[in-house]
């Protein structure tokens, strides 16, 4: 296969490289890869505990929100668990190109602005005494990252660091694994998709490729292919600027076709004016995000409806009728815009934390109904 006849010198440059750019905690390591590496079967299924609640976060594109909403269910579920010290809440970020998604959400993790964060690090450093603040620390990891800002399929072989997908999948599993060692009490995971639900994930001539293409050829799946066996749930952020109905409705499709339960669904209002106060109305005076939201309750209605008249609709099945029943209507939401730069995001969160700790124990119950099953 293309990944025994690569040059081992290269490979071993290559590898010591990604090693060097994606260092994972917590005992995670790499595994080495044989030419059917790039298969992804059930066996390769994240399974988290009872206790270990993971939501799979994804986007109708790049740039609608989907680290804004990691961010705001992290911070709910730090608050939340605050009153348990054996609780964990984590965040991973499985391949980042350019940037840190990571830096952002450790940065905003709980409700002290950067200043009051760094005053308390300071008085801690001074040994002077600080009001305790309920909160559980947020354990914020990335698996795989490229220098590059562009989409992974590219910048992996720009800079010549292939990532196959069942790296990807064993370094999320070893994650996961880590993380449940080390807590006896409840933990929370979030886990952040890259760009769109059909954007390209890394590439790697050990992923599977059509064997005219060659084997020096860097195959690669889509974000929504590449975390399908691993059957955790999802929180899907749409797309709350107009023409958003298509495209999350377009991506919805995409993960209920492959088998995927999607627990929730998150509008961010896109921003009017840039001069204007940064109230939630487009220049027109159009709530596209409102909007948008409600198309996709009367969409999942409309389904349930035409399921019913054929016969029960069955939220497990894949057909027509029951894909969009998995989605309640109470379960999708549409959050305010985002301040225009440079304002701090902090006043934002707050001002928010009520939708946030409401769709948190939203997730929760869902996720505990699904364990008694």
């Amino acid at each position: 296969g293309g990944c025994e006849t690569r040059d081992t010198m290269a490979l071993t440059r290559v590898v010591l490289a990604r090693r060097l750019l994606s260092p994972i905690r917590n005992g995670a390591s790499f595994r080495s890869l044989s030419s059917s590496a790039g298969s992804i079967t059930d066996t390769d299924a994240a399974l988290p505990l009872p206790h270990h609640r993971v939501h799979l976060l994804f986007g109708a594109n790049t740039d609608v929100g989907k680290s804004i909403v990691s961010t705001g269910l992290v911070r709910a579920a730090a608050t939340t668990a605050a009153a348990d010290a054996t609780s964990s809440v984590n965040y991973i970020k499985p391949l980042q190109c350019g940037g840190s998604d990571e830096s952002f959400v450790s940065s905003h993790r709980d409700d002290r602005t950067g200043d009051e964060r760094r005053a308390t690090t300071e008085e801690g450093l001074a040994g002077e005494e600080t009001p305790p603040r309920p909160i559980v620390d947020v354990d914020c990891r990335t698996l795989f990252r490229w220098e590059t800002p562009a989409s992974p399929h590219l910048a992996s072989r720009w800079e010549n660091l292939p990532v196959g997908d069942a790296e990807v999948l064993s370094s999320l599993r070893s994650s996961l694994r880590s993380i449940e060692e080390g807590t006896n009490g409840s933990i929370v995971t979030i886990i952040e998709s890259a760009g769109g639900v059909l954007s390209p994930s890394s590439s790697s001539p050990c992923n599977n490729a059509p064997a005219a293409t060659g084997s020096r050829f860097w195959g690669w799946s889509t974000q929504a292919d590449l975390y399908a066996s691993s059957k955790i749930p999802v929180v899907f952020v749409g797309d709350g600027k107009l023409g958003g109905i298509s495209v999350t409705l377009a991506s919805l499709e995409a993960l209920w076709s492959r088998g995927y339960r999607v627990d929730a669904v998150v509008f961010i209002e896109g921003v009017g004016d840039e001069g204007g106060d940064g109230m939630d109305e487009d220049e027109s005076g159009i709530l596209f995000g409102k909007g948008n939201a409600e198309a996709l309750r009367e969409y999942v209605t409309m389904q349930q409806l035409r399921g019913q008249e054929q016969e029960s609709p069955d939220i497990e099945s894949n057909s027509l009728k029951g894909r969009p029943s998995i989605i309640d209507r109470d379960a999708i939401i549409c959050l305010p815009p985002l301040p225009p730069m440079p304002v701090p995001l902090d006043g934002w969160y707050k001002r928010n934390q009520e939708s946030f700790l409401n769709l948190h124990q939203l997730l929760s119950r869902r996720w505990s109904n699904r364990q008694q099953r």
